[in-house]
């Protein structure tokens, strides 16, 4: 008995895209600087709540 050799598949991908280039300074502020006043906020309306909550 003869086995037949299986099929392989090769799949081709694309190659791989550049990576993009790093923030600009702006972007960098701008995205930090969104999350540290988002911190802030959350920290003054958990102290406001606890505060009224009491």
């Amino acid at each position: 008995m003869t086995e037949t050799p299986e099929k392989k598949i090769v799949e081709h991908y694309p190659p791989p895209q550049d990576e993009p280039p790093p923030p600009t300074f702006r972007q960098a502020l701008v995205g930090y600087g969104s999350i540290l006043v988002a911190l802030i906020a959350l920290g003054v309306l958990i102290g406001v709540l606890i505060k009224v909550l009491r």
